[in-house]
């Protein structure tokens, strides 16, 4: 990636477009403050001035035009009303004008409101004032002016210095922001490389965490969590595939083996019997643990097609102690069953519900000892069906309890009494109990059974008595 495309350009980038605006507005504020001051300044001065000479001529209490005239001229030289100074009687007829006007007007008004505006005189700019004032009944109108010229000076002098430093504070400013920015961001650098160089072999790594708790800390975190969430999946993964390798070399080897047996000489039609027999078998099984195995690869996925209906649980616990009933009898276990009359009616998937009841069911069965007793009870308790599939089986280890949800997982115990099975079904059950919005629990003592509760959400017209 460029430097123009990087975060570090586009934060010193925006750091000095913010500051030239700001310095722009700074700027032109001090220009407009400095400017309007001045013109404060000589604008009250301009009154003093119309009062100095009001003063003068309030104290001439006797005296015609032309004193009044000669008096203007002889106080003028003594600083009378500034240097540019003008006076007219009521009708509006010169009295007095300084010399320095050379004979340019600067009267902007004839009333008694105060008049101030900038004008231009003599080639002068200037800023005047003008008045009518009474003064021991007669009449005058007083007009003062200022020259600008050196506070225009001042002014100029002033926008120079603010366009020269602008530019230099712009400079700084980048330089600033630069360094400001490469120092916030060397964390994301340094997390940066430390994520490249995590790949599938190493993802026990983790990325370094900023002691600052900030923004970089979060991401820091963040990403090392996704991290454990991704090495957790991998290694399920790994697990995952290693033990379906594992469950399916087992009859792939068998179904291989009786063919090749069947095939090496001539066999009696009683050999080829229980050769066929035997692969027919372990297809069966192969080909259940290849279903099992698609359905999770679907639940993973999310991809899986669970549809919803109103379903009667009553009928599909009644159906599924039939097929229990089955395959307990050739080992003589009783499978009872406690069903409420009436019909529970949830919102479920048929073929999913019916598997996870035969799932529990064929567990029960299959870890109870032989004469042993399988019961599958149904009621409803609140908003909920609970359904509990309870037997004397042989029990869990209370260390094993936390496992017997993970893929492929079996206890030693379970292995030692050589069932079947890939150790694949409460998985499955769990997955389709959470898929219906309920909840699964198995509780267990040694040596003396085992119970699965599972607590579906009742659906709409469903009844029955609480049992």
């Amino acid at each position: 990636m460029s430097f123009a495309g990087s975060l570090r350009f586009r934060t010193t980038a925006w750091y000095l477009v913010t500051t030239a605006s700001l310095l722009a507005i700074y700027g032109g504020g001090a220009w407009l403050a400095m400017r309007s001051s001045i013109i404060r300044a000589v604008d009250r001065n301009l009154l003093m001035r119309i009062a100095g000479v009001r003063g003068f001529l309030n104290d001439q209490t006797s005296g015609g035009r032309d004193d009044v005239k000669e008096e203007l001229s002889e106080e003028f030289l003594l600083g009378l009303g500034g240097p540019l100074l003008e006076v007219r009687d009521q009708a509006g007829v010169l009295i007095y004008r300084s010399p320095r006007l050379r004979g340019n007007s600067i009267q902007i008004g004839n009333s008694e409101t105060l008049r101030i505006k900038a004008l231009r005189a003599g080639g002068l700019s200037l800023r005047a004032a003008s008045q009518r004032l009474t003064v021991n009944a007669h009449t005058y109108t007083i007009s003062v002016a200022e020259p600008m010229h050196q506070f225009r000076e001042s002014m100029e002098q002033f926008q120079t210095a603010l366009l020269v430093s602008a530019p230099l504070a712009l400079i700084l400013a980048s330089l600033a922001g630069f360094w400001m920015s490469q120092r916030a961001l060397a964390p994301v650098d340094r997390i940066t490389g430390e994520a490249r160089s995590i790949s599938i072999g190493n993802l026990a790594r983790r990325l370094p965490v900023p002691p600052a708790k900030d923004e970089i800390q979060r991401l820091a975190v963040t990403l090392n969590e996704m991290l454990d969430r991704i090495d957790a999946a991998v290694k399920r993964i790994v697990q995952f595939t290693a033990d379906a390798s594992h469950e399916l070399r087992a009859p792939l080897t068998l179904i291989h083996t009786a063919a090749e047996f069947s095939l090496r000489r001539e066999r009696t039609r009683e050999e080829l019997l229980d050769a066929i027999q035997k692969i027919r078998q372990e297809s069966a099984r192969t080909s259940r643990l290849v279903d099992d195995l698609l359905l999770l690869a679907r639940a993973d996925s999310g991809t899986d097609r669970i549809q919803l209906t109103l379903t009667d649980l009553a009928e599909l616990a009644g159906h599924a102690a039939e097929q229990a009933a089955i395959l307990a009898e050739p080992r003589h276990i009783a499978v009872c069953t406690e069903i409420v009359p009436a019909a529970v009616v949830v919102l479920a998937d048929h073929e999913a519900l019916s598997r996870l009841l035969l799932i529990l069911l064929d567990n029960a069965v299959k870890y109870t000892n032989e004469g042993g007793r399988v019961t599958l009870q149904l009621r409803v308790t609140d908003a909920y069906a609970e359904v509990t599939v309870a037997d004397t089986g042989v029990g869990i280890a209370p260390a094993d309890l936390a496992h017997i949800y993970d893929r492929f997982w079996r206890s030693d115990q379970v292995r030692s009494r050589g069932t079947s099975g890939a150790g694949l079904g409460l998985s499955i059950a769990r997955w389709i109990v959470e898929r219906h919005g309920g909840e699964i629990r198995i509780a267990s003592d040694p040596g003396k059974g085992s119970q699965a509760v599972v607590r579906l959400p009742l659906g709409n017209g469903s009844h029955g008595g609480a049992g």
